[in-house]
C-alpha cells in the first residue's frame, strides 16, 4: 500500500512568470517529446507552427512577450499537461488567433492550407467583430457562437479552455478591471464547462486562478486553512488507519489524499467564497493496481467495516456511470468528528476522472455516440438559447450542479440536476413529449408537470394531444438546458404570434382612419412596397409593426400614391418628423386577457389591470402598460405620442386562468391597510399578508391576491392606495397551471 500526498495544483500551478525570450527551435524541440514529427499525420502541426510564427511576427502581448508565445503555450498545455495528441486540434490551437489578429488572413486561407476541419475549429474560436454592439451583447453572441460551434466540433471548447487557462496564468499583466472581468467570466462559463467535460484537473485550476483574482483575501484565508489539513494529526490518523486496513487486501492500491480546491468553497448562486460552503474538506482517492471493478466493491467493504459510513451517501457510479462516463465508488465516512469523502477507482477510471473526454480523444475506446449526442445537444441548447446573457450563464451553471438519478418504468436511468421537475424529464425523453406533457405518474402517483423530482424516483410521463400553455415561470422552474431552451423558444413563438396579430390590428386601424380599403394588401403595389422597405412577407410586416420595429405610417406613406408604390417626392415626410396625433387619434389595443409572457406593468407609474387611462408600448418582448399620467414614458423611453396605444380592457370577460398577483403596498404603519381590506367583496381571495420595514422605517406590506378578471382587479385596486402599490410579479395559479 502506497500513500501519496497531493497538495498542489494539478496542472501548471498559479501564474507562472513568462520569460521574455521565446525560441521557436526550443519550443519545437519540447513539443517533439509529445508529438512525433516523423509521423506523416503530425507534419501539419509543425507546418502550422511556422505559419503562425510568421503571421504573428512583430505582435507582442501585454507582458512584452512575442505574441506567438501564447498559441504555443496553449498547444503545450494540451499536448503536455492534458496529454492530447490529436494533430488537427493542436494545429487549430496554434492558429486560433490568426484570423482575429492578422487582417490579411481569412478562414478561406486557413482552409486552403490546412483543411476544412482545422478551419472550422479556428472559426469556432474566433470572436465576433464589435461593430455597433455593446460589450455585454457582443460577449453573449460570442458565447452563443462558441457553443454552437462546439455542438458540431467539441475541439472548439477544448481549445478555448486551454486558451483561458493560459490567459489566467498570465492575468497579472492586465489592468485590475479587466482581470476581474476575465476571472468572473471564467467561473460563470469556462470552469463549469470543464466540469461538464469531466476534465476535473483543468476545472480545479480554472477555479483556483479565477477566484484568487476575484477574492484575493478570502482565497488566501481558505488556502491557509487547507494547507495544514493534509498534515493535521486527525487526517494522518485517518489515512494511516485506512492504509492498515487496505494492507490486508489480496491486491495492492494507492491512497491519494487531497484537499478541496477553491471551487468547492464557492457558491455561484450567492457569489460567496467561504469555508462553510464545502461539505467536507479532504478527499481520499483509492486507486487500485488492477482494472478489475470487482476489487472496487471489495475495497468498499473494507472502508465501510473500518469506519462509520454516513447514511445514504454511498454512490455507485460504476454500475450506473454518469452521462460524462465518470466511474467511481463514492462514500462518506465519519472519523474523529469529521466527514471524509472516499473515492475508489481503477487506473482507467482515475485517468477518466482526471482528463474526462480527453481520455477518449486518442484512445481505442472513443467517446460513445450516446455521450457525444448528450454533449452536442447540451451545447446546441446553450448556444440557441434566446434569453439574456445572464440566463445563458445560468444554463451553463446548471450543468455543474449536484445530480439526481431518475428511472423510467422500463428501468432506463437518467441523471438530472438537483431540483429538476417533471417537465425536465419529459423534454429529456423527447421534445414532443415535453411540449404535450400535462403531468406524470411518479412512483405510481399523479404529479403535475411542476413537481420537483427526488433521487431514485420512477417517472412515467402523461401526455395529451394538446400542448400545455407555456409561461415564463415554467422556464425558471426547469433545471435542464434542453427544457429551458425549448420553453424559451415557445415563448418567442407566442410573442411573434401576438406581435403579428397586434400589428395587423394596428395597420387596419390606420387604414380605416385614413379611408384606405384593406384590400390594398392583396394588390401588386403592396408586394412592391414590401420589397422597398425590405420585408419578406405580409406576416413579417405585421410582426415588425407589432414589435414597434416599423411604423405603420411608413406603410401608408408608400401606399399613398395610387399609381406607384414609390411616393411622390412632394409628399415625402421630413426626416425625424412624426405625424401629430391627438389622444383620441391613437390606435387601440384591446386586451381580453393577461399573459405574463406578453403583458408587463411598468414600475415607473404603477398602472394596474382594469384601470382607466392606461397606455401601452410595444417591443419584441410584448406589451408594457403605463398610466397616461406617467412623466417618463416619453422622455426615458424615447417614444413619440404616435407610438403609444390606448388600452381597452375586456371588463365583463373572465380570464382564462386565475392569476396570483404579488403586490408591495407602501404605507405609514402595518395597520393602516386593514380598513381597506375589510371592504373587499368575498370573491377576491387574499392568500397572504406580510409586513416589513426598511432601514429608513418605511413600512410596506407584501400581499398575494388571486384575481380572475379585470373587474376584480379594478375592485381590489380601488380599495387600495394604488399610487403606492407596485405589482412586483404575477403568475398563473399553480392549482390550474397544468
Amino acid at each position: 500500500m502506497n500513500l501519496q500526498i497531493e497538495d498542489k495544483l494539478p496542472l501548471g500551478g498559479i501564474e507562472p512568470r513568462e520569460s521574455y525570450d521565446f525560441s521557436l527551435e526550443h519550443f519545437r524541440s519540447r513539443l517533439s517529446q509529445y508529438i512525433d514529427a516523423a509521423k506523416p499525420e503530425n507534419r501539419i502541426f509543425f507546418d502550422a507552427l511556422e505559419f503562425a510564427y510568421n503571421l504573428h511576427a512583430g505582435q507582442v502581448r501585454k507582458s512584452g512577450m512575442p505574441y506567438i508565445s501564447h498559441p504555443c503555450a496553449v498547444a503545450e498545455i494540451l499536448a503536455h499537461e492534458l496529454k492530447l495528441k490529436d494533430p488537427v486540434t493542436l494545429t487549430a490551437t496554434l492558429l486560433h488567433d490568426v484570423v482575429e489578429d492578422v487582417p490579411s488572413i481569412t478562414l478561406e486561407d486557413v482552409e486552403n492550407r490546412f483543411g476544412l476541419q482545422v478551419a472550422e475549429l479556428v472559426d469556432g474560436c474566433t470572436k465576433l467583430a464589435r461593430y455597433y454592439l455593446d460589450r455585454s451583447t457582443l460577449k453573449d453572441l460570442t458565447h452563443s457562437k462558441i457553443f454552437l460551434s462546439a455542438s458540431r466540433r467539441l475541439g472548439v471548447l477544448i481549445i478555448k479552455l486551454a486558451d483561458r487557462l493560459h490567459n489566467l496564468r498570465t492575468l497579472h499583466y492586465l489592468a485590475s478591471a479587466k482581470r476581474q472581468r476575465i476571472a468572473l467570466e471564467t467561473i460563470e462559463v469556462y470552469a463549469p464547462i470543464a466540469a461538464k467535460l469531466s476534465i476535473f484537473q483543468l476545472k480545479r485550476e480554472l477555479y483556483h486562478l479565477a477566484l484568487s483574482h476575484l477574492y484575493p483575501r478570502k482565497s488566501k484565508k481558505i488556502q491557509h486553512y487547507t494547507q495544514g489539513l493534509l498534515t493535521a494529526p486527525e487526517t494522518l490518523e485517518f489515512s494511516e488507519k485506512l492504509k492498515r486496513a487496505l494492507a490486508d487486501a489480496p491486491f495492492t492500491s494507492h491512497l491519494r489524499p487531497r484537499v478541496k480546491g477553491l471551487g468547492s468553497y464557492y457558491n455561484p448562486l450567492k457569489r460567496t467564497l467561504d469555508v462553510s460552503n464545502a461539505e467536507n474538506h479532504v478527499d481520499l482517492t483509492i486507486v487500485l493496481d488492477s482494472e478489475n471493478p470487482l476489487q472496487c466493491y471489495y475495497t468498499l467493504g473494507i472502508v465501510n467495516t473500518t469506519f462509520s459510513p454516513v447514511p445514504r451517501t454511498m454512490r455507485d457510479f460504476i454500475a450506473t456511470p454518469k452521462n460524462t462516463t465518470y466511474k467511481s465508488l463514492h462514500v462518506r465516512v465519519h472519523q474523529g468528528g469529521r466527514n471524509y469523502l472516499v473515492k475508489i477507482r481503477t487506473p482507467e477510471m482515475d485517468a477518466n476522472a482526471t482528463y474526462g473526454v480527453l481520455n477518449h480523444w486518442d484512445s481505442r475506446e472513443p467517446l460513445s455516440d450516446e455521450h457525444w449526442q448528450d454533449l452536442s445537444e447540451l451545447f446546441r441548447n446553450i448556444g440557441e438559447y434566446g434569453g439574456a446573457g445572464a440566463q445563458r450563464k445560468a444554463l451553463i451553471r446548471l450543468s455543474e450542479t449536484e445530480e439526481i438519478f431518475i428511472h423510467t418504468p422500463r428501468g432506463d436511468l437518467y441523471y438530472f440536476p438537483k431540483g429538476s421537475i417533471v417537465l425536465d424529464f419529459a423534454y429529456k425523453i423527447h421534445s414532443d413529449l415535453g411540449h404535450n406533457c400535462h403531468g406524470a405518474m411518479v412512483n405510481n402517483q399523479w404529479k403535475p408537470l411542476t413537481y420537483e423530482l427526488r433521487d431514485g424516483d420512477t417517472v412515467e410521463i402523461l401526455a395529451s394531444d394538446e400542448p400545455f400553455d407555456v409561461d415564463p415561470d415554467l422556464e425558471q422552474l426547469c433545471k435542464t438546458p434542453k427544457a429551458r431552451t425549448s420553453i424559451n423558444r415557445r415563448l418567442q413563438q407566442k410573442r411573434l404570434r401576438f406581435a403579428e396579430e397586434i400589428g395587423r390590428q394596428i395597420l387596419l386601424q390606420e387604414f380605416k382612419r385614413h379611408g384606405i380599403d384593406s384590400g390594398v394588401l392583396a394588390d401588386e403595389s403592396t408586394r412592391l412596397m414590401l420589397e422597398i422597405i425590405g420585408v419578406g412577407s405580409l406576416q413579417d410586416l405585421f410582426i415588425k409593426i407589432g414589435q414597434d420595429l416599423l411604423s405603420p405610417h411608413l406603410v401608408l406613406y408608400y401606399l399613398s400614391s395610387p399609381d406607384s408604390p414609390t411616393p411622390r417626392k412632394e409628399h415625402a415626410p421630413k426626416p425625424g418628423i412624426e405625424p401629430c396625433f391627438l389622444p383620441h387619434d391613437r390606435n387601440v389595443l384591446f386586451t381580453p386577457d393577461l399573459d405574463k409572457a406578453i403583458h408587463k406593468f411598468a414600475r415607473c407609474c404603477n398602472p394596474f389591470p382594469g384601470q382607466e387611462g392606461v397606455l401601452a408600448t410595444l417591443s419584441e418582448r410584448g406589451v408594457t402598460f403605463h398610466h397616461e399620467s406617467c412623466t417618463e414614458i416619453l422622455s426615458r423611453h424615447d417614444l413619440s405620442p404616435a407610438r403609444l396605444l390606448n388600452v381597452e380592457w375586456d371588463m365583463p370577460g373572465q380570464w382564462r386562468f386565475p392569476l396570483v398577483f404579488q403586490l408591495d403596498v407602501l404605507q405609514e404603519s402595518p395597520s393602516s391597510l386593514f380598513p381597506s381590506l375589510t371592504g373587499l367583496p368575498p370573491g377576491i381571495r387574499i392568500n397572504s399578508l406580510r409586513h416589513c420595514s426598511d432601514k429608513g422605517g418605511q413600512f410596506s406590506t407584501r400581499m398575494e391576491a388571486v384575481l380572475q378578471s379585470f373587474q376584480e382587479a379594478l375592485t381590489l385596486f380601488s380599495h387600495l392606495p394604488w399610487k403606492r402599490i407596485v405589482i412586483d410579479d404575477y403568475s398563473r395559479d399553480s392549482a390550474v397551471r397544468c
